[in-house]
């Protein structure tokens, strides 16, 4: 995270978060690129839908180009939403990365969510053991509201990776 005294809204913040989970990586990969999931696993994530333009389901996983809208915040009183493009889904090298341009309008762009899934044991195949995953979070605030939700969007992405993920997963075994 680069920390400054005043507000340059063309820093960018990156927030990175790490978990083990005891899960298969090629099982972990798919939960994580099933937007249904999201608001499963995310405190902050309300809900997805399809964007009007787009015509991909949000109950498989994503492949690139295809694209989800994320509602979070405090939906009605705080309804905010960003539409992820999917571009990167490697299950086989457990890479999966959204990025949004326009962001959260009015208060971040040029946003950008990574994952990294890999297999504490030999393989992105192995099914017995446990599987590391790490998000990586990067967005350019445009208002300076947001540098004081920053400590929120890092506990929120702690909860979900530490906590609400490995429940999740326990569930669906």
């Amino acid at each position: 995270m680069i920390a400054s005294s005043c507000f340059n809204a063309s820093e960018s913040f990156v927030l990175k978060t790490t978990s083990t989970i005891a899960s298969s990586p090629a099982d972990l990969y798919d939960f994580i690129a099933t937007p249904e999931n999201w608001p499963r696993i995310v405190a902050s994530s309300h809900s997805v839908k399809k964007p009007s333009f787009s015509d991909n389901p949000i109950n498989v996983p994503l492949n690139v180009g295809d694209c989800v809208e994320e509602v979070f915040g405090l939906p009605p009183l705080l309804p905010l939403s960003v539409v992820w493009e999917c571009v990167k889904a490697d299950a086989s090298n457990g890479e999966l990365e959204f990025f949004s341009k326009d962001g959260v309008p009015n208060f971040a762009k040029n946003c950008r969510m990574e994952f990294l899934i890999s297999s504490v044991g030999s393989s992105m195949s192995d099914t017995s053991g446990s599987t590391y995953v790490q998000l990586i979070m990067e967005f350019e605030p445009v208002n300076p509201l947001v540098l004081a939700a920053v400590p929120l969007l890092s506990a929120d992405n702690a909860l979900a990776l530490k906590v609400l993920l490995p429940s999740a997963m326990k569930k669906r075994s």
